[in-house]
């Protein structure tokens, strides 16, 4: 009964990360299925641990991991929208010019706020803070499989390092949300990919690979979105949080 149940949930995880490659990103249609995506592979990872009773500390703190990442879901950023601006009225345009003059005289005073400075921003600081947090449990949890060694952690720094310095080349006009942002996400990536070495160097056995390629995967995604807002690839991160449920039947 416990293999039915598990075999089902997987395909229902499969068929709702395929439906967020076809749902309009930025209907709340698309929020909807990619919370139940998430929500599907925490009870996957859940039965997937019960199936051979395999609670233990990997286990629960990869279940644990997922949780942050409903984090991504959250955006306060307002888009613009220039379509139908062919016909401006002339209140338009002087209320237009007034909002400008406001902006221009509050940067010139450089009275900023973290409103003003989120509004300016790529607007992906909780995405990042969902990756970081996660990134650093799925990295801790991989003290369980591998040799019990901080180093994989220490990657982060250098990782972090190039983050900013991408930062500045991607954005000469420096944002502080954005450089936390981008601090974060690759601060994540270098930790997973420490861990990853960490792992495969105590033991290359079915349970390590998963692992590891859901890490791999997970980093992909983290770097992929910090260039674009395509959410399509979204698949990439449920892809490897499901080879993470998968490597828990074989611990």
């Amino acid at each position: 009964m416990l293999l039915i149940s598990l075999i089902i949930m997987f395909v229902a995880t499969g068929l709702l990360m395929l439906a967020t490659i076809f749902i309009k990103k930025k209907g709340a249609l698309y929020f909807l299925m990619t919370a139940l995506t998430l929500c599907t592979i925490i009870i996957s990872q859940i039965l997937s641990a019960n199936f051979y009773n395999n609670f233990n500390g990997y286990t629960i703190i990869m279940i644990i991991s997922t949780l942050p990442l409903f984090l991504i879901l959250i955006n306060f950023k307002k888009e613009e929208n220039f379509e139908n601006s062919s016909v401006v009225s002339t209140n338009e345009k002087q209320v237009n010019n007034a909002h400008l003059e406001i902006k221009e005289k509050e940067k010139k005073k450089k009275k900023i706020s973290l409103t003003l400075a989120y509004d300016e921003s790529e607007g992906r600081i909780f995405e990042s803070i969902a990756f970081f947090i996660s990134a650093f449990l799925i990295a801790f949890a991989g003290l369980y499989l591998g040799k019990v060694t901080y180093f994989g952690f220490l990657i982060g720094i250098p990782f972090a390092i190039l983050g900013i310095c991408v930062t500045g080349l991607k954005k000469p006009k420096f944002n502080k949300l954005d450089i936390i942002s981008t601090l974060l996400t690759f601060l994540a990536v270098g930790m997973l990919v420490g861990q990853i070495v960490a792992v495969l160097v105590y033991s290359i056995n079915l349970c390590n690979i998963l692992y590891s390629i859901g890490a791999l995967l997970f980093s992909a995604y983290a770097i992929t979105s910090a260039f674009t807002k395509e959410r399509r690839i979204n698949i990439i991160l449920f892809a490897s949080l499901v080879l993470f449920a998968i490597s828990f039947l074989f611990i």
